[in-house]
């Protein structure tokens, strides 16, 4: 739902007077000195904008003509206040092109800035700047980026000069006009940004009052509220309050009859804070939602205002979707008449992310009531939306918005097509969704096209940018003239990216791709969950039959997976996450706390098998799927962070990891561009970083061990301060095999920044391995840093991403990462015999993976002990390392990792927890906190 901020206007630029001076009264009898000064003349004595602006122009163009100077106001301060005075005009233009009349205004103002100084002409050099300022931030053209901070910096500038002190209420301008930009700003903190526009519309409050500047406080209230609407710092529910108290006082002061769009505007935004409100009643809040509503709808109409109207109906069938009070049938009613009312403005080709929005809404209003037919063309047109957002591309603020708008909508559409039979189009759309997010993510292009619609393409993006822009900043009938010009070209490039993404008909179906997973005796899992429960989608080979089964898991929503992860309302940072960060803790609270996480994870494998696990493992025995066969996972939002391998049978005690080998997924669209580079496989050769920011010592062993496999031509190994990204980087280029042990980081906020830490903790981004020419694919890359299988935990991806998905799209055919912070000595061994097995042995990376978690878990001691020996014998290890390795595996060695005494028992560990002893268990890596974090993503 949209916010309306309410800007203060230029500040008016003061002009000064022509005196002719006797002495030269014979001079200004030539025609153009005449003629200036009566142009100049009649400029300053002028009322109407328009006139203004037609004499300024002829004024300045009659000023080079005008040779022997005879007035009294030098020429260079005449044209700049001239120059000054037309930039503040053409500011708030109301006739022609708003983008050409902001180009034009900033063309003026620097022109007037050339002359003026801040030491000389203080005042007019400050209004200048303020007034600079607000065309910026107005301005249509460029980047919308760079325009913010260009606003910043002319709004500082002219600070320096209005004062609290000497010019409060132009201070005072300045300040609620600073907010503005920061409230909306790209750059910078987000949090950090509204902290600041909270600050400065406070600070223009401290001048506005109601009763002398009634107008601008009650803008300045407006625009506080909606600050405060989306704080992401203090207490929630506070804000919340802030935010409906300012808006009242707001609305204290516009009323209908005198201030209608402001009164509509300010309502609007009192129902999107009632909307949110997290005190009184819920039914209340949502009443006076309504009414705030109906309100706003009694001065907007789809005729004059057709945006503001839509956004309107928007929120307004929000509201009754969720409506407490009343029929429930006729609030969905209700609901659906004002999102269908909402896309009558909203089209697909005239506000494609509006039309997103307001479509996913109504289908999912849809699917409440059932209408599984009714809902097919809504969510058709939704992501017909997506694709054309897609195919504009987007920066990293766009492509955030689309995935949270869009996150949902796959699922959904999935969902509804199941309950209309369609079951191969819901297995195609969840692996659609799964594709396009990471590409959206990672800013890729993905589309395949030749190369006269590839620039095609680029010309189409970069014109429907600029007429955004201009359809943005317009009115009345430039507006409509503007948005018709974006219809045309929307349509052009959808059908561009429409034709590019079917690839002429040669790309491998999802559904082909699962069906060749089967055909070699294991299966495929697609799950699409939803706030009205999950389906499996189980794709075996078919003995009769269809090949794909539907498992139904009515009890797995998203609220309930968001119950395991973060815990109950009443019980918050009680789940998974809450024990998971006790990984961050240092000192005495991490000690102590830290049988939390151990019991965490004993408890998420019966959990796990009480929501799906069970249902899954009966449908693949009963499909026929054999014990060890390869099981292709392909989760979707938070699934993607919790260990499918620990989903464990209470009664046997048998996990997943036990009976199948699992491999993650970010999309069978990766599998199938694997599949090529493994069909091609050659002599493996290895890139190892390891320990770059000096502080893993145990990693050292661990990259002894994993170089060994590979012959010394074949290898490069690059440690400590050798591992810079530039090195790195031409160490990769034509390695079949990554290996890094090292830092990872994940981020939500721009996946391509995701990113290993390098010597001096320099980032090795995936943003830059994207776009480096000449890597080359690897069959593996290893990951054995910290959480690198994770996605970003502390917020809410709608998309499992992540790490694994990035190397993926970087063309990577497996990747090898961890879903939690795992002991250095456990990582080594793991590492040591899973390269043992993949390359010695022949297995493929989830056959090997599988088989060394295996001997991990089961190892005692001495049979650890022998295989590190046997290491060292044959150069694996130098003896400082095997006496590290022998020393974390006395007995009577305190380990530093994990205070755990968990035995095994017929293969499986009892999952006991005990404070810390000084006495090993027979079994020391017996427990899942050391082999379960590891997860296979790929082919």
């Amino acid at each position: 739902m949209r916010h309306s901020l309410m800007l203060v206007a230029a500040l008016c630029v003061a002009v000064g007077t022509v005196q002719v001076s006797a002495q030269q009264s014979d001079s200004l009898q030539e025609q153009s000195a005449s003629d200036l000064a009566g142009a100049y003349e009649a400029w300053k004595q002028a009322s109407d904008a328009e006139e203004k602006i037609s004499l300024g122009e002829r004024a300045l163009a009659l000023e080079p003509k005008v040779e022997a100077w005879s007035l009294s106001i030098p020429r260079l301060r005449l044209k700049a206040e001239l120059s000054a005075g037309l930039g503040t005009l053409y500011v708030t233009r109301a006739r022609g092109v708003a983008a050409d009349n902001l180009e034009t205004a900033i063309g003026f103002l620097q022109a007037a800035l050339a002359t003026w100084t801040r030491e000389a002409d203080a005042q007019d050099w400050a209004g200048a700047h303020n007034a600079l300022g607000i065309a910026y931030w107005q301005r249509v053209r460029g980047e919308r980026a760079d325009n913010q901070e260009t606003a910043i910096a002319h709004f500082e500038a002219a600070l320096t000069v209005f004062t609290h002190e000497t010019v409060p209420e132009q201070w005072a301008q300045l300040q609620n006009n600073l907010a503005a930009v920061y409230w909306s700003r790209i750059r910078g903190d987000r949090a950090q940004n509204v902290e600041e526009a909270i600050a400065r519309f406070e600070a223009a409050l401290g001048v506005f009052t109601r009763e002398t500047d009634p107008g601008q406080w009650a803008a300045a209230q407006n625009n506080l509220a909606n600050a405060f609407g989306k704080r992401l710092r203090g207490d929630q529910a506070d804000n919340r309050e802030m935010a409906i108290a300012h808006l009242e006082a707001a609305l204290s002061v516009f009323s209908r009859d005198t201030h209608p769009d402001q009164w509509a505007q300010a309502q609007n935004n009192l129902a999107i804070a009632y909307l949110g409100r997290m005190r009184g009643n819920v039914a209340d809040n949502q009443e006076k939602s309504i009414a705030s509503l109906e309100a706003a709808l009694g001065v907007f109409t789809r005729d004059a205002t057709p945006q503001k109207w839509a956004q309107a109906r928007h929120n307004l069938g929000k509201t009754y979707a969720d409506r407490v009070q009343g029929d429930r049938t006729g609030n969905r009613q209700k609901a659906i008449a004002n999102f269908e009312s909402a896309l009558t403005v909203f089209t697909r080709d005239a506000a494609p992310l509006d039309h997103l929005r307001t479509s996913r809404l109504l289908g999912r209003v849809l699917l409440e009531s059932e209408e599984w037919t009714r809902v097919a063309p809504v969510h058709a047109s939704a992501r017909e939306a997506f694709l054309l957002l897609f195919g504009q591309g987007a920066s990293e603020a766009e492509a955030r918005a689309l995935i949270a708008d869009a996150g949902p909508l796959f699922a959904d559409s999935a969902y509804a097509a199941l309950q209309r039979r369609e079951t191969e189009k819901a297995f195609e759309l969840a692996n659609e969704g799964r594709a396009r997010l990471l590409a959206v993510a990672l800013k890729l292009q993905t589309i395949d096209l030749p190369a006269d619609q590839r620039l095609r393409l680029d010309e189409l993006r970069a014109a429907i940018r600029a007429g955004q822009e201009a359809a943005d900043a317009a009115q009345g009938t430039e507006r409509a003239v503007a948005i018709d010009r974006l219809i045309g070209l929307r349509r052009e490039l959808f059908a561009i990216v429409d034709q590019g993404g079917k690839g002429g008909g040669a790309r491998t179906s999802a559904l082909a791709e699962a069906r060749r997973i089967a055909a070699a005796g294991g299966a495929a899992v697609m799950p699409v969950v939803t706030d009205f429960g999950t389906r499996l989608l189980v794709v075996t080979a078919a003995k009769t039959g269809e090949d794909v089964t539907v498992v139904d898991v009515p009890g797995l929503t998203t609220m309930r997976l968001a119950e395991l992860l973060i815990g109950q309302k009443d019980a918050p940072h009680s789940g998974w996450i809450g024990a998971y960060f006790v990984n961050y803790m240092d000192g005495p609270e991490a000690k102590q706390r830290w049988p939390e996480w151990i019991a965490a994870i004993d408890r998420i494998g019966p959990e796990l098998w009480g929501l799906f696990g069970g249902k899954l493992d009966a449908a693949l025995k009963e499909r026929g799927v054999k014990r060890g066969a390869r099981l292709v996972w392909l989760p979707s939002g938070w699934l993607g962070i919790l260990p499918l391998g620990l989903a464990q049978d209470s009664a046997s005690k048998r996990r997943f990891a036990d009976d199948y080998q699992i491999a993650y997924a970010p999309s069978l669209d990766a599998l199938s561009a694997g599949q090529t580079l493994i069909a091609n496989p050659r002599r493996a050769s290895l890139a190892a970083v390891v320990n770059p920011t000096g502080d893993l010592p145990g990693t050292e062993k661990e990259g002894a061990l994993v170089a060994a496999h590979f012959a010394s031509a074949d290898r490069t190994v690059l440690e400590g301060e050798a591992a810079t990204p530039d090195a790195v980087i031409a160490a990769l280029k034509g390695k079949t095999h990554w290996h890094f042990a090292s830092h990872g980081t994940f981020s939500w906020a721009d996946a391509r920044q995701s990113a290993l830490l390098m010597h001096d903790a320099a980032p090795l981004s995936v943003g830059r391995l994207l776009e480096t020419e000449g890597l080359g694919r690897p069959r593996l890359v290893v990951l054995s840093a910290c959480e690198t299988g994770l996605s970003d935990i502390t917020s809410s991806p709608d998309e499992f991403i992540g790490l694994p998905g990035t190397f993926t799209a970087l063309g990577a055919a497996g990747v090898l990462g961890t879903l939690w912070p795992v002991s250095d000595a456990a990582t080594a061994l793991l590492m040591a015999k899973f390269y043992d097995l993949h390359l010695e042995a022949g297995l493929d990376p989830p056959a090997a993976l599988s088989g060394a978690q295996a001997w991990l878990r089961a190892a005692t001691s001495d049979d650890l002990n022998g295989y590190a020996e046997v290491a060292a014998a044959r150069g694996r290890l130098q003896p400082a390392q095997l006496a590290s390795l022998a020393e974390e595996l006395k007995p009577t060695h305190a380990r530093r990792a994990a205070p755990l005494d968990a035995t095994a028992a017929g293969g499986n560990e009892t999952g006991a927890v005990h404070t810390p002893s000084p006495q090993r268990p027979a079994r020391p890596y017996g427990h899942p906190y050391y082999w379960a974090g590891f997860i296979y993503t790929g082919q």
